[in-house]
């Protein structure tokens, strides 16, 4: 586990965050990451901000400014050393029932390991807290195909391997079902990637994508937006050309997380 770095991305909102951060001292994951890897950026930093970090142990910076979500990413990412990052929004809480974090954190890196492009969502699957998309009954009825969000779609379909025919799935301590890129969107639900995945890949199509697309909305969709939707990258150099090909052969994994959107 001294190969997991935890991202943590924070905008005011402190009781939120000081919930979140107890949740992950009390139900074990600071036993597995070393204060040395854990970070936090703060948008607007504060003394407050500055004195939550220190309460916690995590290694703080920020700007006096909004910089957006996708910038302060990109900073997190390149402040990581370890081989993995978990990045965390402000409202994800750990929950003490249900799965081991050792054993999900474990199950997450034997995936990273065969995987150098997996995204290993680490959101309870069947209890997940606050979902962008959300099918209902009627939904269940209708051909899922081509719906992006698969992986979260776990919480409300009853039962996955019937619904989603010839699904793969892997057995480790916990069960995850394998999802391509086209079956679930990027989202920021907490989740683990290898840090040269990030670095490599996903940190350069976004610097390109802020840097010569003057519609991106750099504070919140942006990144979202550019992962998402990458035939509207613009400028597409040969080199850019075969880091989107590179990211499109991303496969998400999800099954045996146990945290919570608290938002």
């Amino acid at each position: 586990m001294d190969q997991i770095t935890i991202g943590y991305l924070s905008w005011k909102r402190h009781t939120v965050l000081k919930q979140t951060l107890q949740s992950h001292k009390d139900n074990g994951l600071y036993d597995l990451i070393k204060p040395e890897n854990r970070i936090i950026f703060f948008q607007e930093i504060t003394e407050v901000d500055k004195q939550i970090a220190s309460e916690y142990d995590i290694q703080c910076f920020g700007d006096n400014i909004n910089v957006g979500i996708l910038n302060a990413f990109v900073e997190l990412v390149k402040r990581c050393k370890t081989k993995y990052f978990i990045f965390c929004e402000n409202d994800f809480i750990l929950m003490q029932e249900g799965y081991d974090i050792y054993k999900t954190l474990s199950d997450a890196i034997s995936i990273m390991e065969t995987n150098k492009l997996a995204q290993v969502k680490l959101s309870n699957s069947k209890n997940p807290g606050f979902l962008y998309a959300k099918g209902n009954n009627d939904w269940l009825k209708h051909d899922p195909s081509g719906f992006p969000y698969k992986a979260e779609s776990l919480s409300w379909v009853p039962n996955p391997k019937d619904f989603y025919q010839h699904i793969r799935t892997l057995n480790f301590n916990y069960e995850w079902f394998e999802f391509s890129s086209q079956d679930q969107r990027w989202s920021n639900h907490i989740y683990a990637c290898n840090t040269s995945y990030m670095q490599e890949v996903i940190v350069p199509l976004l610097l390109h994508s802020r840097d010569n697309n003057r519609q991106l909305d750099l504070r919140y969709q942006g990144l979202e937006d550019t992962l998402n939707f990458t035939d509207q990258i613009p400028c597409v150099s040969e080199h850019i050309r075969k880091l989107i090909e590179e990211h499109k052969k991303r496969k998400v994994y999800s099954g045996g997380g146990n945290f919570y959107h608290n938002a």
